[in-house]
């Protein structure tokens, strides 16, 4: 091995040397700072590494702004999370429609301050409900919404209010579904719009009478025209109509076949629904899926049908609208039928007030009305006179009292019968004609008077509710026993689980949420199909037989063949017959 003995030397520090200065100056580059901790080094690297990978136009003319977002993005305070978060599109949307909502109910407010200064200020009808309000009793009774919730719903009801002719809105609860719910409000039309409704409604009915009035005349006329032919008919023995007829002096003969069978069956007279304003459609109910993001869309008004198939069915919502519900028995509607059909029966059966908050204040002009359908079909009224109970005696169930109308079996409020329908309509006929079907009338008025039901009436207490299955229709309490001067008294249902009301002083109020199903002790399980109807009447002419063995069908055959011709005897056949008479007569002797 060689070694080298010349010494290499450090060079003097006048001496140049481009490598040592590189690295004098990359040293120097890669102080950290005292303050940021950072070094001019890592952040020339990052920027031209930005650069490059971005790869700008002009480079040299945002060099210094590349740098500026660079240490921006580098040096953020701790509180600073907005950058943090990525917002996707569809979140962004959404809370452009939250900032206009915010925007339009400030100047909503302005609009109601000038408004209100002109109006009685006892006038309740076109005020809004407070919703922090509900929420803090609500809350107190550990029944409720996120308040989140509440502020976008009380914003969105007063944007609801301003928008459409409605009054008295209140919430009126949520109904859980999947993967959507549905938030409802409900309010009473104004007279302008329900009396506009009224004569649109009427106006539908005399077109479909006249349509029905116009079928029913055509067809008339079709058969006098057929039973009024000048032809002379006869009918041949094969079942067809010969017939005859004079043309120009010649008789033409025709066969025509026999007209087809008329089916006998007429369907069952549907029970009407009850008019816009009156009933289970008194009110109206709007509904959306996200209060503040979605518009309150109108529910349809409900018939009796859907009542009565509602009661037989058990089916979650969706969310939307235009679901087809399919059961057995088929229901008449999509889910919002089907949605508003659950509310007025959950609104029917839970719908519940202290007792001595309302008064009843029926037409009591009319005197043909009866007393109980005066106490089924009268006004509440707020009592003003109206002293709040103790709390003590709210926590229990019997000092409440249902102020909302009972669904009959029929699917309607206030039973409804043909023959009253027939009475009314026959008011114009003569006193000739109304003699003559008087016994008639009597007879049909008796047995609709025995079919007749009549439900409970208005302010029935609570203590009258009937218990099924062995549970309780009802549980009271009081949320506070340590204070109970502050205490808010609160009833559940039973029957309907998500229904509560509450009561504190002079305030009370209802709220549902839940899935809108009632309560069922056991498994729910859907009927069974019916039986196939017969298609005729089964008869030993159309029974199926079992079929004949070759044996059979030759003694069938032969049974039905005529029997064979005489034939002659022969001479020996004769003859035997002969001896046979002579030994007979033999024998005799």
């Amino acid at each position: 091995m060689a070694y080298s003995y010349n010494v290499v030397e450090a060079p003097s520090d006048d001496a140049p040397s481009v490598q040592h200065e590189i690295r004098r100056a990359k040293k120097f580059l890669q102080k950290h700072s005292a303050e940021s901790g950072d070094s001019l080094y890592d952040h020339l690297t990052e920027l031209l590494a930005k650069v490059l990978a971005e790869r700008p136009r002009n480079a040299v003319d945002i060099f210094e702004q590349y740098s500026r977002k660079l240490k921006e993005e580098r040096f953020k305070t701790k509180t600073d999370h907005l950058r943090d978060l990525y917002t996707p599109p569809v979140q962004y949307d959404d809370a452009k429609k939250l900032i206009r909502l915010f925007q339009q109910i400030d100047g909503q407010d302005e609009r109601e301050k000038m408004a209100d200064e002109g109006e009685d200020k006892d006038d309740k009808k076109k005020k809004c409900p407070n919703m922090l309000d509900l929420f803090f009793y609500l809350e107190q009774t550990g029944v409720g919404l996120p308040r989140h919730e509440m502020v976008l719903l009380n914003l969105s009801i007063r944007k609801l209010a301003s928008e459409v002719p409605v009054e008295n809105i209140r919430f009126w609860g949520k109904v859980l579904g999947k993967p959507k719910n549905y938030y409802v409000v409900e309010a009473e039309l104004q007279a302008d719009e329900l009396t506009r409704r009224l004569e649109e409604e009427a106006e539908r009915e005399k077109e479909e009478r006249a349509k029905v009035e116009s079928k029913a005349e055509a067809a008339a006329k079709l058969a006098e025209e057929e039973a009024t032919t000048g032809n002379e008919v006869a009918v041949g023995a094969a079942g067809a109509t010969e017939i005859l007829r004079e043309d120009e002096g010649s008789r033409v003969s025709e066969f025509v076949l026999p007209s087809l069978p008329v089916n006998p069956w007429q369907p069952v007279t549907e029970v009407p629904a009850e008019r816009i304003g009156s009933g289970l459609n008194k009110k109206v109910y709007f509904v959306c899926n996200a209060p503040g993001l979605d518009e309150w869309i109108e529910l349809p008004a409900v018939t009796p049908q859907q009542i009565v198939i509602a009661r037989q069915i058990v089916r979650y919502c969706t969310g939307n609208l235009e679901t087809t519900i399919r059961s057995f028995p088929p229901f008449p509607g999509t889910e919002k039928n089907y949605l508003r059909a659950q509310i007025a029966r959950i609104s029917a059966a839970t719908h519940i007030s202290p007792i001595g908050a309302f008064t009843l204040a029926g037409e009591l002009e009319d005197e043909e009305m009866e007393e109980e359908e005066r106490r089924m079909e009268g006004n509440l009224l707020e009592n003003a006179n109206y002293e709040p109970l103790p709390i003590e005696d709210l926590a229990d169930p019997s000092n409440w009292c249902h102020h909302s109308p009972y669904i009959l079996e029929q699917g309607r409020t206030v039973w409804w019968s043909p023959e009253r329908e027939e009475e009314i309509a026959n008011e114009e006929l003569d006193e000739e004609e109304e003699a003559e079907e008087d016994e008639t009338r009597t007879t049909k008025a008796e047995e609709a008077e025995k079919q007749r039901e009549i439900g409970p009436p208005l302010l029935t207490p609570l203590s009258e509710d009937a218990v099924v299955d062995l549970v309780m229709p009802w549980t009271a309490r009081q949320s506070s026993q340590i204070q109970p001067d502050i205490a808010v008294a609160a009833v559940r249902s039973n029957v309907w689980p998500g229904a509560f009301a509450f009561a504190a002083g002079k305030r009370f109020a209802n709220v549902y949420i839940g899935w809108g199903h009632k309560y069922n002790a056991y498994n729910y399980s859907p009927p069974n199909m019916p039986p196939v109807q017969d298609q005729y009447k089964i008869g030993p002419e159309v029974m199926e037989i079992r079929d004949p063995t070759a044996e059979e069908e030759e003694a069938d055959r032969i049974a039905r063949s005529p029997p064979p011709p005489p034939t002659l005897p022969t001479a020996e056949e004769e003859e035997e017959e002969e001896e046979d008479d002579d030994e007979e007569e033999e024998r005799d002797e």
